[in-house]
């Protein structure tokens, strides 16, 4: 199934009239999306509450894409993350059926080097739901990356604008398809 949304579930002044009067921010935007990406959950983690309550907010069909924490992907750069992933896994659990993939964006210097390999090889020990990864550097463009790619079943984002002329293009795992608009031409 394909699913739009957005960056969050903010509903600007200009689009108001698309969307019910009634309800929370959320509730109101569930009615018309049937997604959304919690963006949130990369600066800092969130009671598992919360994302109960998110759950319990939306559709049936709604679903949830998760950054991942950036902890694990700009601090970390990959590297002896596990038990940061664990918590944050265990985190996100009571979305339940509503969590759709989770986001694993990196900085633009984070090279694809024998550190990320292994940390793309062990992912699925750890989680194993629908997964992307928004890469940035021209060296996870390589063969060897996407067929790490494909064996994790991890898909590669397509992004516009595109930081590399590859990253324009889905790629990865073919099982999900996932792009991201920043705000072509510029962020």
């Amino acid at each position: 199934m394909d699913r739009i949304g957005t960056a969050g579930w903010t509903i600007p002044r200009m689009s108001a009239a698309h969307f019910p009067a009634e309800g929370t921010g959320l509730e109101r935007y569930a009615a018309v999306l049937p997604a959304a990406e919690i963006n949130t959950t990369f600066y800092r983690s969130h009671k598992p509450a919360i994302f109960e309550r998110w759950a319990n907010a939306t559709p049936p069909h709604f679903r949830f894409a998760v950054k991942a924490p950036k902890t694990v992907t700009h601090e970390k750069r990959l590297v002896e993350t596990d038990d940061l992933l664990r918590t944050f896994i265990a985190e996100i659990g009571p979305l339940g059926g509503k969590l759709g993939p989770v986001l694993i964006q990196l900085p633009p210097s984070l090279q694809f080097t024998d550190d990320a390999a292994r940390f793309v090889g062990g992912w699925r020990e750890l989680y194993e739901g629908p997964t992307v990864i928004e890469a940035r550097h021209a060296t996870w463009f390589t063969g060897e990356a996407e067929a790490r790619l494909v064996d994790a079943r991890i898909a590669r984002v397509a992004a516009d604008p595109a930081v590399v002329p590859e990253a324009a293009r889905p790629g990865g795992w073919t099982g999900l398809t996932y792009i991201r608009l920043h705000g072509s031409p510029r962020m």
